[in-house]
C-alpha cells in the first residue's frame, strides 16, 4: 500500500511515507546548515528503506566590480549547488543501523556542454550507528570548521561571489569568516550525545598541494571537534593537523594546522552567532591552498545577528580574513545584509546585499541578489 497525505493507491512491494532525517544526517547530507524538509522514504516489505531529499537554489546576481571595473548580471546557484541526496537504510540487526548516503550536485551554467566540473558528487559513504555512536566511512563533510559554516547568511544564500562571470557554487564566508572544511574521503567517529555534549574525531585523506611533485604525505590529516548545545545556546571548538614533507629536502618539512572557537545564542526571535579561527601553513580558505613551508599564519572570523518573526528572517553579518603571506596585503572583509521569507514550507524567497573589500583594492565589489530555493 502506498500512502501519501491520506491519498492511496495500490502497490505490492513498498509503502510511502514522510519521516524526519536524523539530526546527525542533516548537516552531513546538505553540507551546510540549511533548512531540512522531511525525507521522502520508501520502505520495502523486507525492511530496507530508501529516502530522498535535497534543494534547488537559484539566484539573480547584480554586481558592480572594481579593478577591473565591470558591471555584471548572472543567474546562478548560491553557496550550495542544486543537490539530490539519496539515503539507503538496511534493516537494523544486532542493535546496529547501517546506511549508505550518496549526493549529486549540479551548478547552473549556460548550455549543455562541458558539464563535468559542474555535475559531481560531494558525498558517497557508509554510516554505521549503534549505542557506541556513529562511524562514517567514505567521502563526506569534514570536521574542522563544521559548526562555523552553519551561519544563516551564506548557508542559505550566496556569500562571496568570486568574480563577475561566476557560474558555479559561490564561496559563502570561506576566507572571510571561516576556513572551509570541504568534502574528503575519511573515517570519522561521532559520539553519542552526553547531556548536550558531543564530539567527533576522524582521519582524512591528506589534501595535496597541486603542482608540487616534491611534497609527500605519509600520514593522514587528523581532525576533531567538540560541541555543547542547549535549547538557547551552542558552543564549539575544532582543530586539524596535516604534515607535509619534502622528498628531496628542497623545503623544510612542516605542518598545516588550525583551531577555531565559536558559539551561538537564541533568545526569542533574536539570534547571534560568532566564530574565530586561526590556521597555519595553508592560507585562510581551504586545505593546501599553497605550498607554505614558512608556515605563514592566517585567521578568519565573523559575527552575525538575525531576527525571526513569523515566516520572515532578517539578518546582518560581518567577517574578515587575514593572511600574512608575501607582502601581507591579503586582508579582506565581507559585509552581508539579508532577508528570507518562507512562502511555503518548501519554497523560500531571499534577498541579499553585499560589500566586499580588500586591503589592496583589487577584486572589491558591491552586489544585490534576489533568489529562491525549493527544499524537499
Amino acid at each position: 500500500m502506498i500512502e501519501n497525505n491520506n491519498v492511496s493507491t495500490t502497490s505490492d512491494t513498498s509503502s510511502f511515507r514522510k519521516v524526519p532525517l536524523a539530526a546527525a544526517l542533516s548537516l552531513l547530507a546538505l553540507g551546510v546548515a540549511t533548512p531540512v524538509m522531511a525525507e521522502t522514504t520508501f520502505e520495502a516489505d523486507n525492511g530496507w528503506k530508501v529516502g530522498f531529499n535535497g534543494h534547488i537554489p537559484v539566484f539573480a546576481v547584480i554586481g558592480d566590480y572594481d579593478e577591473p571595473k565591470e558591471d555584471s548580471f548572472n543567474i546562478t546557484t548560491g553557496f550550495n549547488p542544486a543537490t539530490l541526496q539519496t539515503n539507503i537504510y538496511a534493516p537494523m540487526q544486532n542493535g546496529i543501523q547501517v546506511s549508505g548516503h550518496f549526493q549529486m550536485n549540479a551548478n547552473i551554467i549556460t548550455g549543455d556542454g562541458d558539464t563535468d566540473p559542474d555535475f559531481r558528487s560531494r558525498v558517497a559513504e557508509i554510516a554505521v550507528a549503534g549505542n557506541f555512536g556513529t562511524v562514517n566511512i567514505g567521502k563526506g563533510f569534514g570536521i574542522y570548521g563544521t559548526p562555523a559554516i552553519g551561519d544563516n547568511g551564506s548557508g542559505l544564500g550566496v556569500g562571496l561571489i568570486g568574480g563577475p562571470d561566476v557560474d558555479s557554487a559561490t564561496a559563502g564566508r570561506i576566507g572571510n569568516g571561516y576556513f572551509y572544511t570541504d568534502f574528503t574521503p575519511r573515517v570519522m567517529y561521532t559520539s553519542n550525545n552526553f547531556g548536550g555534549l558531543q564530539f567527533k574525531v576522524g582521519v582524512f585523506s591528506p589534501r595535496k598541494v597541486s603542482g608540487n611533485g616534491d611534497a609527500e604525505y605519509s600520514l593522514p590529516r587528523f581532525e576533531g571537534n567538540i560541541v555543547y548545545s542547549s535549547d538557547m545556546f551552542s558552543l564549539w571548538s575544532s582543530a586539524f593537523s596535516q604534515d607535509v614533507d619534502s622528498k628531496t629536502g628542497t623545503f623544510d618539512d612542516y605542518t598545516m594546522s588550525g583551531v577555531d572557537f565559536g558559539g551561538s545564542v537564541s533568545l526569542g526571535g533574536v539570534g547571534v552567532r560568532a566564530n574565530y579561527a586561526m590556521t597555519s601553513g595553508t592560507g585562510n580558505a581551504i586545505y593546501a591552498a599553497r605550498l607554505d613551508p614558512n608556515e605563514e599564519d592566517a585567521s578568519q572570523w565573523y559575527v552575525e545577528t538575525t531576527y525571526d518573526f513569523g515566516r520572515t528572517t532578517l539578518g546582518a553579518s560581518y567577517g574578515e580574513g587575514e593572511d600574512d603571506i608575501g607582502a601581507g596585503d591579503n586582508d579582506t572583509d565581507l559585509t552581508m545584509i539579508f532577508a528570507r521569507y518562507k512562502a511555503t514550507d518548501a519554497l523560500t524567497l531571499m534577498a541579499e546585499v553585499q560589500q566586499y573589500g580588500t586591503q589592496s583594492g583589487a577584486g572589491e565589489y558591491n552586489a544585490f541578489i534576489v533568489g529562491s530555493q525549493l527544499t524537499f
